[in-house]
């Protein structure tokens, strides 16, 4: 008995290239069918996504621009941001206003709702002064004051005895408190 293998020698080589043919083709069809669409929705699908990244750069630079902008507004604005934030109390105003008028009496008017967001005090001020020229002081100091304040029309002013009674109304902006 020999040892040496003669399978080799009983291979049909015909139904090995017929088996190899049939491999071949339904690899092909299977590549063309399978692989080949994939590829091309691959390649859709990662244009679509550069296309989405550089938009995304894009925005991301303008949105750290803006930040940017925020930031210094925040900063240069910060008097005004806590001007909203503080609370109006009469007798600072009043003692405000004692420092350009002699006679000051402050009595609410109306509160209403401004644009929802904040809340505005109309407020009666019946003063008296010796010029019009601490008038115009007072609405100068009125920048310089803790809240906002605006000096509303009409502006009455009637001299009587070398005293000028003044009659205005001021409105007090705040950030009314978030509804829920």
């Amino acid at each position: 008995m020999s040892k040496i293998d003669r399978s080799i020698e009983k291979i049909n080589y015909v139904k090995l290239l017929i088996f190899f043919a049939i491999f071949i083709t339904i690899t092909l069809v299977l590549l063309f069918t399978l692989i080949v669409p994939n590829v091309k929705q691959y390649r859709s699908s990662r244009n679509d996504y550069n296309r989405a990244n550089v938009y995304k750069a894009r925005v991301e630079h303008v949105l750290a621009g803006r930040e940017k902008e925020l930031k210094n507004l925040q900063v240069k604005n910060r008097k005004i941001f806590d001007a909203f934030k503080h609370q109006f109390s009469k007798e600072e105003f009043v003692s405000f206003a004692n420092q350009f008028f002699h006679h000051v009496t402050l009595k609410e008017v109306q509160q209403s709702d401004y644009k929802k967001e904040f809340k505005v005090y109309e407020l009666n001020v019946t003063s008296s002064l010796n010029t019009p020229v601490k008038f115009y002081k007072f609405l100068e100091g009125l920048n310089r004051y803790q809240n906002i304040v605006q000096a509303d029309f009409p502006i009455e002013l009637n001299a009587k005895d070398n005293v000028i009674d003044a009659s205005f109304k001021i409105k007090v902006y705040k950030i009314a408190p978030p509804k829920q």
